[in-house]
C-alpha cells in the first residue's frame, strides 16, 4: 500500500491571479510565484518540499511563454537523499490557467490541472498509477497521473540512464526542450535524453492558444524527500589556443557561459591583475611564466550572479636538461643514465637522448652495452607539454679497463706458528698496478707481499685489491690462509690381562700412528686395539697434510687374567700413600658393582670408580676396624665374576 495521502487540487477557478495576458521573460520582477511549502533559497534556487510529509509546493514563472517559438530551458534538480522510503517526485509542467496550482500526494502537484502538459520525475510506486518499481521519468497530458493511457505520451522510463535511483543527494542537470518548427517536446537528465514526443501542444492540449505558463510542482505524502531546483546559471570558457603555453604567449577566451534566461553582464579575471568586463574579452598576452588561475562570472536577466568558474593555465618556462651519470665506469660495459630534469612552470613529457650517437625517447633510457675503453658521450633535451624546449645537455662518460691481479694459489696452508707468505702480481701492462690493498685480521702488508703467523688454528680469510695507473681499482680476490695445529693424546695410563684385548682411545690430530706398530691391530687409527704379554709404553703421533706433528705417550701395565684384584687394608689419614680402598679388574668387559660393609651390616660404599672409598659415610670417618667388600663383574668372553672378602681400615 502507498505511503501517501490522498491527492487534492485547489479549484482552477479560485486560484487564477493573472489575466491570459502575455509577457517577456524579464517583465515581472521578481519574475516567480512560490505557493505552499516552496521557499527561495538563493538568488536561483529554490525548494519545493522539505522532508517532511503532507506537502506541497510549487514555483511558477509569472511570465507567458509562446508555444510558437522555440526554447531550451536548463534547470539543476535535486530529489533528496533517501531513496526507499522517499517520496513523491516533482514535475516540470506547462498550463494557461494560473500560478497558485499544486496538490499532495502522489499527484505531485499536477493531478486533474486541464489542459496541461507535465514531463514527471516520480520517485515512488503507486500500483493504482502503473508506476514501475524505479525513479521514472515521463510525459502526461491534462493531469492524467496514470501510466499506458492515451495521455502518457512517452515513458515511464528509468529517470537517469541505466541507474534505477535519482534521490542520491546529487545535483543532475535537467533540460526542457521545445521544437516549435517540429512539434517535438523532449526532456534530458545528466545531458541524455530520457524522453520525447511528437505533439502539436498549442493545437492540441492548449484549444491553439500558445501562450502558457511554466513551472515546478512538487508534493510529499506518507513519504518525504527534499526536493529543489536550480534555474540554470553557469559561467564558463575555452582557451584559444590550447591552455598549455609557453612564454610569452597570447591567449583568447571564448564564453561558453550557460544560462536559463539571457546573460546581462560578465566579469573576466586573468589572474594577473587584468579584468574585463564585456562579453567577449580581447586578446590577452602573458609575457612572464606562472601558473594563472583565470575566473569568470556571468549574471543572469534574472538578477543572479553565477557562481565563479576558475581555472588554471599554465604559461611555461623553458625547461633545463639534466641527468645523473658516472664521470668513469672501471671495468664495466653497461651504462644507465637517470634523468633530473626540471622546470619551474610547466610539465617535462618529451626526452630526446643520444647516447654514443643512438637516439633513445623517454624519461629513463634502456641500459646500453658499451664495449670499453672508450669515451662515450650523452646527450639530453626536453620538451614541455606547453611546447617550451630546452637546450641540449652534453656529459662524457669513461670507460676505463680494471687492472688484472692475482695471487699464486687460492688457499695456503701451515702449522700454528709458521709463517704464510704471498706475494701478488699484476697482470696487465697497460694498466698496472700502483697500490695495493690487503684486507685480513692478522697479517703485515708491505706493497705486493702479505706476511702472516697465527698462534692459533683456523682458517683466515685474505682479501686483496689494486688500484691501476688510471684510477681504476680490480676487482677483489680472496685468499684463505689455513693454519693447522695437533695436540696427541694417547689418553691415561691403564692395566690390561695378559695377550687380552684393550681399546685405545687417541686423539688430537687429523692423521695418527702408533709405535710399537706390532702392538696394536692398526697403528694408523686412533682407537686401535692392543693385545700385550708384558707392561709396555705405546707413543701416539698426531698430525696433519701439512705436519704440525706432537706425540703422546700411554703406559699398559700387564696382570694375569681376566681377574678382580682387592687390596685387604688401607690407611686413609691423608698422606697420600694408600688412602683410598678401590679395586683393579684385570681382563674385565665390565663391572657390575663394588660395594663395602661396617660390621654391623651396613652399607658404607657403592660406587665402581677406581678412585674407591676415602673411608668416609656421609662425610664422616668411620672408624678403624673390619669391613666387607664384594664385588661383581664380567670378562671379555662373558664369564661371570663375583668376589667378597674382607679389609682393615687403619687409622
Amino acid at each position: 500500500m502507498s505511503k501517501r495521502f490522498c491527492p487534492y487540487w485547489v479549484p482552477l477557478s479560485l486560484v487564477l491571479l493573472f489575466p491570459f495576458a502575455v509577457f517577456s521573460q524579464s517583465t515581472i520582477d521578481p519574475p516567480y510565484h512560490l505557493n505552499g511549502s516552496a521557499y527561495k533559497e538563493n538568488c536561483n534556487c529554490y525548494t519545493l518540499t522539505d522532508a517532511a510529509n503532507a506537502q506541497s509546493g510549487s514555483v511558477w514563472n509569472m511570465n507567458k511563454i509562446r508555444l510558437d517559438n522555440s526554447f531550451e530551458f536548463k534547470f539543476d534538480v535535486n530529489l533528496g537523499c533517501k531513496d526507499a522510503d522517499g517520496a513523491d517526485g516533482m514535475v516540470f509542467m506547462l498550463q494557461p490557467i494560473s500560478t497558485n496550482i499544486g496538490s499532495q500526494g502522489g499527484g505531485i502537484g499536477y493531478d486533474g490541472v486541464r489542459p496541461s502538459v507535465a514531463i514527471e520525475i516520480d520517485t515512488w510506486q503507486n500500483l493504482e498509477n502503473n508506476d514501475p518499481t524505479y525513479d521514472h521519468i515521463s510525459i502526461q497530458l491534462n493531469g492524467d497521473i496514470r501510466h499506458g493511457g492515451s495521455n502518457n505520451l512517452a515513458g515511464p522510463v528509468t529517470a537517469i540512464l541505466n541507474n534505477n535511483n535519482i534521490e542520491d543527494c546529487q545535483w543532475h542537470a535537467f533540460t526542457i526542450k521545445w521544437d516549435a518548427d517540429n512539434k517535438i517536446f523532449s526532456a534530458f537528465i545528466d545531458n541524455e535524453l530520457r524522453v520525447t514526443a511528437t505533439i502539436d501542444l498549442i493545437k492540441d492540449v492548449f484549444g491553439n492558444d500558445p501562450s502558457v505558463y511554466w513551472g515546478f510542482t512538487s508534493a510529499t505524502g506518507g513519504a518525504n524527500n527534499h526536493q529543489r531546483f536550480c534555474t540554470s546559471l553557469k559561467a564558463g570558457f575555452e582557451f584559444v589556443p590550447s591552455p598549455e603555453t609557453c612564454a610569452p604567449q597570447e591567449i583568447q577566451l571564448v564564453d561558453q557561459a550557460q544560462s536559463f534566461g539571457y546573460i546581462v553582464a560578465w566579469h573576466w579575471n586573468y589572474g594577473d591583475g587584468t579584468i574585463y568586463n564585456q562579453k567577449i574579452p580581447p586578446p590577452h598576452t602573458y609575457a612572464t611564466p606562472g601558473n594563472y588561475t583565470i575566473s569568470a562570472a556571468v549574471l543572469g536577466n534574472d538578477g543572479c550572479w553565477s557562481d565563479t568558474f576558475r581555472q588554471v593555465i599554465t604559461i611555461g618556462s623553458i625547461p633545463e636538461p639534466d641527468f645523473i651519470i658516472p664521470d668513469t665506469i672501471c671495468g664495466g660495459s653497461i651504462l644507465q643514465a637517470t634523468d633530473r630534469s626540471f622546470v619551474e612552470y610547466g610539465t617535462i613529457t618529451e626526452w630526446n637522448w643520444s647516447i654514443n650517437g643512438q637516439p633513445f625517447n623517454g624519461q629513463s633510457p634502456p641500459e646500453m652495452q658499451i664495449n670499453g675503453p672508450a669515451q662515450v658521450p650523452v646527450r639530453l633535451n626536453v620538451k614541455t607539454k606547453e611546447g617550451c624546449e630546452s637546450g641540449t645537455v652534453e656529459k662524457i662518460v669513461y670507460f676505463l679497463e680494471k687492472p688484472a691481479i692475482s695471487l699464486p694459489s687460492q688457499v695456503s696452508a701451515a702449522c700454528v706458528g709458521d709463517e704464510v707468505f704471498l706475494e701478488a702480481s699484476s697482470n696487465l701492462p697497460s694498466n698496472p698496478v700502483v697500490e695495493w690493498a690487503w684486507i685480513s685480521g692478522i697479517g703485515i702488508a708491505a706493497a705486493e707481499q702479505f706476511r702472516l703467523i697465527s698462534n692459533r688454528a683456523g682458517d683466515f680469510p685474505i682479501q686483496l685489491r689494486g688500484l691501476g695507473a688510471n684510477g681504476c681499482w680490480s676487482d677483489p680476490i680472496e685468499h684463505i690462509a689455513s693454519f693447522f695445529q695437533t695436540r696427541a693424546n694417547a689418553g691415561r695410563d691403564t692395566i690390561a690381562a695378559i695377550n687380552q684385548p684393550i681399546q685405545l682411545n687417541g686423539s688430537g690430530g687429523q692423521y695418527y700412528s702408533w709405535s710399537p706398530a706390532g702392538a696394536v691391530n692398526d697403528p694408523t687409527l686412533p682407537n686401535p686395539v692392543a693385545t700385550l704379554d708384558r707392561p709396555t709404553t705405546l707413543v701416539l703421533t698426531a698430525f696433519t697434510d701439512v705436519g704440525c706433528a706432537t706425540t703422546d705417550s700411554v703406559h699398559i701395565r700387564v696382570f694375569k687374567g681376566p681377574e678382580l684384584y682387592v687390596p685387604n687394608a688401607f690407611t686413609p689419614n691423608g698422606d697420600g700413600k694408600n688412602d683410598r680402598f678401590s679395586f683393579l679388574a684385570v681382563g674385565m668387559r665390565k663391572v657390575d658393582y663394588f660395594r663395602v660393609y661396617n660390621r654391623l651390616g651396613q652399607l658404607v660404599y657403592d660406587g665402581i670408580s677406581y678412585d674407591g672409598w676415602d673411608g668416609r659415610l656421609g662425610g664422616i670417618e668411620q672408624p678403624s676396624g673390619t669391613y666387607v667388600w664384594v664385588i661383581s663383574g664380567e670378562d671379555y668372553n662373558g664369564n661371570a665374576y663375583r668376589k667378597k672378602g674382607s679389609l682393615q681400615l687403619i687409622r
